[in-house]
């Protein structure tokens, strides 16, 4: 085998070896996200791979509601803005149960 050949061959494992790394690493950050249905306000996390193949909207997938069934763009939404909204929710019915005391 020639130079050019093995070359060759080594770029494309190169290359390859790139792509599958990045997929791997956007798999990871889609573990640390949720999506939020617009009809019923349900949140759910979907398999990194389904949304690397969604149809795409800006930063929203077009995925299905596991509760409502609704096939439509869902807001990709990272885990730290859920908890903090959470965390909002709870001081505020806190807050409103010390008060109805």
């Amino acid at each position: 085998m020639n130079g050019i050949g093995l070359f060759g061959i080594i770029t494309v494992c190169s290359t390859l070896a790139v792509f599958i790394v990045c997929i791997a690493l956007y798999c990871r950050i889609q573990t640390k996200r949720h999506f939020k249905c617009p009809r019923c306000g349900a949140r759910f996390k979907v398999a990194g791979m389904r949304t690397f193949f969604a149809s795409r909207q800006g930063t929203d997938r077009l995925l299905s509601c596991p509760q409502c069934g609704m096939s439509c763009y869902m807001e990709n939404i990272p885990d730290e803005e859920y908890t903090e909204e959470v965390r909002r929710a709870d001081g505020q019915r806190r807050r409103e149960e010390e008060e109805g005391k």
